[in-house]
């Protein structure tokens, strides 16, 4: 599967591509509305979509094995874990499926607002194997919302174990550190604020973006954030001091990864820009695509973004140097989403 990729579109479909030969090797139909996220396991596709639905896909064939029923409004993004996936709905849920058999196990209510962002803090990464049993299972299950909070679920209860509050816009996004012991949170208030995991005691607040966080990544003793004042930064996760600003973009930045020392950025402006990390300089601007910079991602040598503008393109990253490298420039055209 090393050679497959995956996106998901407006057109309310999904595509499988072979990367080798370029060709859409799946077409995944079902859904009756725009697809809004998508996540992939080892052996399933799992989507959400604006019809209220979840479906879950062969990752070979492209083939519906089963649609998880239950939402009442739109699906925002869906993770997946083990025999386990989550989905975070407009309707201001969030829902546990058994990812084999569609069953929902729990349904996590107490937010006031729709519930977009999710992360699992697997028990595994403090030691403990996966549990399936979700009377067994101490894993940490953490959503974010319009609302202005962020929660902490257990699984083995309804009950929200923490509310983390204190942003005064939406939570867009999240993140843990290494150990699992802090939470990060970027809200719609342009600040990004650090919490006891457990306790949900409030640890730091990070100032110094001028619109909304739109993602953030903790890697080590720093964490990487990109914003809609068209910045993304390094800060010091400690001490909250912000260490270097990127500059360059013209639009939102919608994106970011921070990889073997670069950062790489994806924005409305329709571009990615490629940083070296502790100088801040732009080594790479990739420039071609006439919509925002939806998603993307870096593998073996080779960029792939996903645009608005309904391509999905793949550039040259082995040298950054260069602009403009675009090898591929023909792949379907209805607002790539994934």
């Amino acid at each position: 599967m090393a050679t497959r990729s995956f996106t998901v579109s407006e057109d309310k479909t999904g595509r499988l591509w072979d990367t080798k030969t370029e060709e859409c090797v799946g077409l995944l139909q079902g859904h009756k509305m725009y697809i809004t996220t998508v996540c992939v396991s080892e052996r399933y596709i799992f989507t959400g979509s604006a019809d209220k639905t979840v479906r879950k896909w062969n990752l070979e064939s492209g083939a519906c094995i089963k649609v998880f029923l239950g939402h009442v409004s739109t699906v925002n993004r869906v993770i997946c874990s083990g025999d386990l996936a989550f989905s975070s709905s407009y309707d201001k849920t969030v829902k546990c499926w058994h990812a084999d058999t569609g069953e929902c196990l729990r349904t996590f209510r107490g937010h006031r607002l729709s519930v977009t962002p999710l992360l699992l803090v697997s028990d595994s990464n403090r030691g403990a194997a996966f549990a399936v049993d979700m009377e067994n299972n101490d894993d940490i299950l953490i959503s974010g919302s319009a609302d202005s909070t962020a929660k902490s679920w257990g699984m083995n209860a309804n009950e929200c174990l923490v509310s983390y509050k204190g942003h005064t816009g939406a939570v867009v996004c999240l993140a843990v550190d290494g150990k699992g012991k802090s939470l990060f949170t970027g809200s719609t208030d342009a600040t990004i604020r650090s919490w006891d995991l457990l306790t949900g005691a409030p640890i730091k607040t990070f100032k110094g973006h001028q619109a909304a966080i739109i993602q953030i990544q903790v890697v080590n003793k720093l964490m990487y954030s990109c914003s809609a004042d068209h910045l993304a930064k390094c800060w010091v996760v400690e001490f909250g001091d912000c260490t270097r600003t990127y500059k360059g973009h013209k639009h939102t930045i919608i994106n970011l990864l921070f990889q073997d020392g670069l950062l790489f950025t994806g924005s409305g402006d329709g571009t990615v820009k490629v940083y070296e990390s502790k100088s801040g300089t732009c080594k790479r601007t990739f420039t071609g695509h006439l919509g925002a910079v939806n998603c993307f991602v870096v593998t073996s040598g080779r960029v792939y973004t996903g645009s608005h503008d309904g391509r999905l393109r793949i550039w040259d990253a082995t040298k950054l140097r260069d602009d403009e490298d675009d090898i591929y420039n023909n792949v379907q055209e209805n607002g790539v989403k994934k």
